[in-house]
């Protein structure tokens, strides 16, 4: 649900400032906030949602659960190298276009790099994220850190939600709904966290386990 209403209201933001319905402002932001929080509500209404959500509370609570600690251990991790530089140095250009983006009342925004011109590449993320920060009005780099913190979060709950509706057995009428919540961790896990070793073999080296050998090789 959180990418999706992401994806949407960052979309419709898009789609509206482009064609010049709509202006990239705060206000604008917060007026689609309240109507998809209309049309939600008008969903809910249609398709009562109760015995879903008591069908499986507890598969809920443990991705709200796994949703904040991943943000909030993300966000801690950041908190050491807050630095917006990366060796490749593209984090400066994501930055450069969300700074870009924030300021500029129409889309495509200026190039960052070409004064009079305006962005040509992809940015629809970048979008997403500037229209969080913008909503919330907190400064642009404070926000680029909780963006990628939020990216964690979201990469963790979306293999949960993935491996979860795989090991799902659709119920027959009036059973339990039976998933594996804990399969669904493990997917987290691999996708997230173990998908590249490189930080757990740098704590190991910062440790000083294993030989000068083992690491030259």
């Amino acid at each position: 649900a959180r990418p999706l209403g992401l994806l949407l209201m960052g979309y419709v933001l898009w789609l509206s400032v482009s064609f010049g319905f709509l202006r990239n402002q705060w206000v604008t932001i917060v007026a689609l906030l309240i109507a998809m929080a209309g049309v939600s509500i008008w969903l809910w209404r249609r398709e009562p949602l109760g015995d879903f959500l008591r069908a499986r509370r507890r598969t809920i609570l443990v991705v709200e659960a796994l949703f904040l600690i991943g943000m909030i251990v993300a966000a801690f991790v950041r908190s050491y190298s807050p630095e917006i530089a990366t060796a490749g140095g593209e984090k400066f250009m994501e930055y450069a276009f969300i700074n870009s983006i924030l300021r500029s009342d129409t889309f495509p925004p200026p190039d960052p790099w070409l004064s009079g011109y305006i962005i040509s590449y992809y940015y629809l993320g970048y979008v997403i994220l500037a229209m969080l920060i913008k909503l919330s009005g907190i400064p642009a780099a404070i926000g680029f850190n909780l963006s990628l913190a939020l990216l964690f979060a979201l990469t963790l709950t979306g293999a949960f939600g993935v491996v979860y509706n795989l090991t799902t057995r659709k119920p027959a009428e009036g059973e339990p709904v039976t998933g594996s919540v804990g399969y669904s961790l493990l997917g987290a896990l691999f996708v997230a966290v173990l998908g590249n070793l490189e930080g757990f073999l740098e704590v190991l080296h910062g440790g000083g386990v294993g030989s000068p050998a083992f690491w030259a090789w």
